[in-house]
């Protein structure tokens, strides 16, 4: 049942401007159930110049303000200027009983208007207890800690583990590459460089102002190497000039003849580059000679250098060697910290048995969160899950009257040597053979000392299932014997469940090395799925 309220309301002229509203408050139904949404709808229809503040707050009266819709904006079809405003709450109450939804206040502009008051209805939920049964109370249990994802730690192992070996490769190869030739001696370049001019084929690749421009290059580069380092960035008339400057001032032993000889050729060259100058081979040839003596004059005027000091050189060596041994150490220093924080990052965040169960892997753990299998074995059957599916074993026995000879059927996972083992016998009986559950235990005790047990320690006590079929449960402790005899220090816990019933017998058989974690539950979940197929003549007939 819903309900709804129409209020047309008018204010007087205000500021030159009136305002003309309609607001209208509904709810959804008048009754509830404890905790259902109570949908609170307001439509307003105002101008589109007025201002509309909707109500707001935590609690509607005695109801609770579970969630504000966004409002929805509606142009009204018959009046463009007009706007439909509709603002939707949820509400909720938690006590049974009449409830009123008290008054709310719209604002448009400057004038107030409330809404009127709803009573809803809120109602119990029914709970039949003459049909339902009730249960008591559970008691609170044990959740295993559960660890996070493992992937943002193998993410970050594996940043670190590429970092570490990126810095490896780089580092080989920065070792492996051969350092580059060191630069010729400025004498030897300006040598091999004119040479190169000497060569009858330049003329004809480069004509006269390609060999007047490299000629240029090989004197200024010299100069630049070995006199003056600006020679390069420098015009004809500035570097002559710092020549003669530096003739002055006894820098270098330079004839001023040497200078003039080289101002004729690097002014001959600017004209050829720029100018566009004609110059005869012969002219060429005149100036490719002088230019070499110009080459033996100033490499003449340089002063000898001092003798370097052997002592320091091999100091200087020295240092620069221990300070690429010390880099390379904060390296591997810095490599190995980062690993070990993020190790022990790891650790901490999932915990020591659960880092070391997932980084070396624990065959314990896999086979109890590992798939498992449901398998009926022999006959009469003997029904079981195990995580792994147990295959049929043969073993030669000296006593042809024990379990192992004839008509037992046998059942194993894994080995009696390794951390879990679980064997399954059947045996089928004839009423004329004189077996019973005393017996048959003795004979699965001999069979397990045969595959290697010592040192047995056997208690036993009766029970009976849930189907009436009796047996033994017998438990203990063992050790287990290699093939040359020698006993192992690791004692094995075991538990036998041993059925007598008319036509067979069966026996199923748990052993395991107890790490006070998984591998108690692992038996426990063994022994408890453990069922029997009852023949036919053992089952009692339906009552009428």
């Amino acid at each position: 049942m819903s309900k709804s309220f129409w209020a047309i309301l008018k204010t007087e002229r205000k500021g030159g401007k009136s305002v003309n509203a309609q607001v209208k408050a509904s709810v959804d139904t008048t009754q509830m159930r404890i905790g259902e949404e109570l949908e609170f709808l307001i439509q307003v229809q105002a101008d589109s110049t007025d201002f509309v503040m909707f109500p707001e707050g935590k609690s509607f009266g005695a109801f609770e303000v579970i969630r504000s819709y966004a409002v929805d904006t509606l142009r009204d079809p018959s009046n463009r200027r007009r706007w439909q405003l509709l603002k939707k709450y949820g509400l909720t109450q938690f006590d049974s009983g009449y409830h009123s939804l008290g008054k709310q206040r719209v604002m448009i502009n400057d004038s107030a208007f409330d809404t009127p008051e709803f009573n809803v209805a809120v109602l119990t939920i029914p709970v039949d207890t003459t049909q339902q049964q009730i249960f008591a109370i559970k008691p609170s249990a044990q959740v295993p800690l559960q660890s996070g994802p493992i992937w943002p730690w193998l993410a970050l192992f594996g940043a670190v583990l590429l970092t570490a070996l990126f810095w490896w490769w780089r580092r080989k190869k920065s070792q492996e590459q051969a350092p580059p030739p060191p630069p010729l001696p400025p004498y030897q370049e300006a040598s091999q460089r004119l040479e190169k001019l000497s060569a009858h084929e330049s003329l004809q690749q480069i004509g006269f102002k390609g060999l007047y421009t490299e000629l240029t290059d090989v004197l200024k580069t010299y100069i630049h190497r070995e006199i003056d380092s600006r020679a390069l960035e420098s015009t004809t008339d500035e570097l002559l000039d710092r020549l003669e400057l530096h003739r002055l001032g006894d820098h270098f032993d330079i004839k001023i003849e040497t200078i003039n000889a080289l101002g004729q050729i690097l002014r001959r060259a600017d004209l050829i580059k720029f100018a566009k100058a004609n110059v005869t081979e012969a002219q060429w040839q005149e100036d490719f000679a002088q230019a070499g003596t110009i080459v033996e004059a100033l490499k003449a005027s340089i002063p000898e250098p001092e003798p370097e000091d052997e002592q320091a050189a091999l100091d200087a060596a020295a240092r620069a060697a221990l300070r690429a041994r010390q880099k390379r150490k904060r390296q591997w220093i810095y490599s190995m910290a980062a690993l070990l924080t993020a190790g022990v990052a790891y650790v901490f965040y999932v915990g020591p048995q659960e880092a070391k169960d997932q980084i070396f892997g624990n065959k314990m753990r896999d086979l109890a969160e590992g798939r498992w299998y449901k398998s009926e074995y022999g006959v009469p059957a003997v029904i079981l899950e195990s995580p792994e599916i147990l295959v049929r074993k043969i073993y030669n026995h000296p006593d042809q009257d024990s379990l192992s000879a004839r008509g037992t059927a046998i059942f194993e996972a894994f080995t009696l040597e390794d951390e879990f083992y679980v064997a399954v016998t059947s045996t089928q009986t004839q009423p004329q053979e004189n077996w019973n559950i005393a017996m048959a235990l003795n004979r699965s005790l001999v069979l397990l000392e045969e595959q290697g047990a010592s040192t047995l320690i056997v208690k036993d006590e009766s029970f009976e299932t849930p189907e009436g079929i009796k047996g033994i449960r017998a438990y203990g402790s063992f050790y287990v014997a290699n093939a040359s005899g020698q006993v192992g220090n690791e004692s094995h816990q075991y538990e036998l469940l041993v059925f007598d019933q008319q036509g067979g017998i069966q026996t199923v058989m748990v052993a395991f090395v107890d790490d006070d974690r998984f591998a108690q539950g692992l038996k426990e979940r063994i022994i408890n799925s453990v069922s029997l197929e009852i023949p036919q003549t053992d089952q009692k007939p339906e009552t009428p």
